[in-house]
């Protein structure tokens, strides 16, 4: 180890890179001189402009609302629903389902081998018993059942707590990297305190409902069985944690299909609703702005052009309204936001491994319409993952990898730090591995922003990479880098033809738009299309939004996106840990909305519920007190 320490501290590299990060390298130099010029000038124009007023005021929000005549009509409104709200506090408080959840809570933090062992082993052998007597059983299932309830039946005599049992597993440990013992742990985060002790009436209980949830089990479909105890179960835990659910989005967003993920950030915003007396309800940066570009959304459906499929689409838009307004409300708790990014990171981990899976053991072909086969002919596999294609999956990893560096930079232990190169490697290599141009340029963008913001050496760093890395880049990789913005390659030639025809489409459209959707969109843009060019969308995000909800829309989204960032820019201030991880989000919100210029990013519902995902977390922390 000695030697090892030795020849760390007399490496040539490591000294280099040393050199690079220690401020006297930069401080006074030409190049930092032009940053801080350029920023006053840029303030400057800014100083006493109404833009400035939009965008930059902290309290704007809050006297226009008041000043609101619709809000002021919500307002005479607000008795009835406080005691409708109160009315359903009263009915679900007082459930016998309320106090077994609650039970279930403490007796799980206290026991949490013996809850299990309450609830399966009676719902396993209520099933086994109910199909050996109306239907059968093959000798290896009826063996596998047996074991498995012999397991069960030993687990109800193992007394270790839930902290205990996590904290020596490997669970614990990467729990521990980003969420520190000393805080808080894992389960007793937020306002909910488990102070009750559980007694016998929750024990005999638990037997019950796993006689029934076998019994059922056995009856119905296993996805009908799911929905049906999921739901009830579910909604019962959310109420009482309501930050579960948006632990749960991030981790099954890019895994699942986007109906889950809806579903449960449905569950959440309403338990949201019924406990806000539980939370600070102040109103989140940028909300104003949102429910303009919301109510578009709504009149663009309405006045569709295919208003039924229109207004299928309406409720996803409902659903991302739900998700910004729930994590600007729920991550302004530094543990809760800590520990959704813990669940995004691990989603992410698994989805980048299998991507690298996909590249270097499955080699999956790639498909016609993802790569130009005359210009690279090497190129035989682009990855994609659990996600639609590559290009979907590149824009999921940019506004994951900046998030993961901000983590990076306000890590404190070593241990943390090597933790979070890892996984940064991991997801990085991924995206190389997608061949996204519009990715990996949004990845610098994010990349410049944050070195901007929290570390201007970094940006010497980022230059230097870039001037050596066609020495040790594959060809492969090299070519779609020299390709961007060529117009030999078929894939940019095509997006001009699009461009074009899609500003035609909002010269005709622009009031309400043509309606929510890519069946609004296919059903216009036949009689625009240039040179029989086909599209599924505009490939830009700005434009496909113009289209579809109209110039008033775009307008509103650009003057949600100034007013979230520049708070977000106001907020962050140097010396606080937070901010690293507030100019990670700004860095990948900027490559998400840089990548939106040459690509569609909002095709995959799943990406635009991570927008707004992120976008809440930026929300959130600008407005978080330290």
């Amino acid at each position: 180890m000695e030697m090892i320490n030795r020849w760390v501290q007399e490496s040539l590299i490591l000294k280099i890179i040393l050199s690079v990060f220690r401020s006297e390298t930069y401080k006074g130099s030409y190049f930092c001189k032009m940053m801080a010029l350029a920023s006053q000038n840029v303030s400057g124009m800014l100083q006493g402009s109404f833009l400035r007023f939009l965008s930059f005021d902290n309290n704007w929000e809050k006297s226009a609302i008041k000043r609101s005549r619709f809000a002021g009509i919500i307002l005479k409104t607000e008795p009835f629903f406080a005691g409708a709200v109160e009315y359903i506090n009263r009915q679900i408080k007082g459930s016998l389902l309320f106090e077994l959840t609650l039970g279930v809570e403490s007796f799980f933090l206290e026991k949490p081998l013996a809850v299990l062992s309450f609830t399966l082993f009676p719902a396993l052998l209520s099933s086994t018993a109910l199909k050996a007597l109306f239907s059968s059983f093959t000798m290896k299932t009826l063996a596998l059942r047996l074991a498995l309830m012999a397991l069960l039946f030993a687990a109800a005599f193992v007394n270790v707590p839930l902290d205990k049992l996590l904290s020596g597993s490997l669970v614990g440990k990467i729990i521990s990297l980003i969420i520190d013992e000393k805080e808080t742990v894992l389960f007793d985060i937020g306002n909910v305190k488990v102070s009750h002790t559980v007694d016998k009436k929750i024990r005999l209980m638990l037997p019950v409902v796993g006689i029934i949830a076998g019994s059922f089990y056995y009856l119905l479909p296993a996805t009908t069985f799911i929905k049906l105890f999921g739901l009830i179960f579910l909604f019962m835990a959310l109420y009482l944690r309501p930050w579960w659910g948006l632990f749960m989005v991030a981790f099954m967003l890019p895994l699942t299909a986007t109906t889950y993920s809806v579903a449960i950030i449905g569950l959440t915003f309403i338990c949201l609703i019924l406990n806000h007396d539980r939370f600070k309800t102040e109103i989140p940066p940028a909300l104003v702005p949102a429910v303009l570009f919301m109510a578009t959304a709504v009149l663009a459906a309405v006045f569709s052009l295919m208003r039924v499929d229109s207004m299928k689409t309406l409720p996803l838009y409902a659903a991302y309204f739900m998700v910004f307004y729930s994590s600007a409300l729920l991550f302004k708790d530094r543990i809760i936001l800590k520990t959704a990014l813990l669940f995004q990171i691990i989603s992410a981990l698994i989805l980048s491994a299998y991507g690298i899976y996909q590249y270097f053991f499955v080699k999956v072909p790639t498909a016609i319409a993802w790569v130009d086969v005359k210009q690279f002919p090497e190129l035989a596999t682009r990855v994609y993952a659990t996600l639609e294609n590559p290009n979907v999956l590149a824009e999921y990893l940019v506004l994951v990898i900046p998030v993961v560096l901000g983590l990076l930079w306000a890590a404190r232990r070593f241990s943390q730090k090597i933790f979070y190169t890892v996984i940064l490697g991991v997801l990085i290599l991924c995206l190389v591995l997608t061949f996204s141009r519009g990715g990996w340029l949004g990845l610098a963008l994010a990349f410049i922003v944050f070195a901007a913001l929290k570390e201007p050496r970094l940006l010497i760093l980022l230059m230097a990479l870039a001037l050596i890395s066609p020495l040790f880049l594959p060809s492969v990789v090299a070519n779609r880098v020299a390709s961007i913005g060529s117009l030999e390659d078929s894939s940019n030639a095509f997006r001009v033809t699009i461009w074009i025809a899609a500003l035609r489409i909002i010269k005709d459209y622009w009031l309400t738009g043509v309606g929510l959707g890519l069946s609004a969109f296919a059903r216009v843009y036949r009689d625009y299309m240039i040179a029989g060019t086909p599209a599924l969308h505009a490939h830009n995000l700005y434009l496909e939004m113009g289209i579809e909800v109209g110039i008033a829309g775009l307008l509103a989204f650009l003057w949600m996106i100034a007013a979230g960032l520049s708070r977000a820019l106001y907020s962050i201030r140097a010396k606080i840990r937070f901010s690293f991880i507030q100019a990670g989000v700004l860095g990948a919100l900027g490559g998400h909305l840089l990548h939106g210029l040459f690509d569609y990013v909002w095709f995959s519902p799943r990406i635009v519920m991570g927008f707004w995902l992120v976008f809440g977390m930026m929300s959130a922390l600008s407005s978080m007190e330290e």
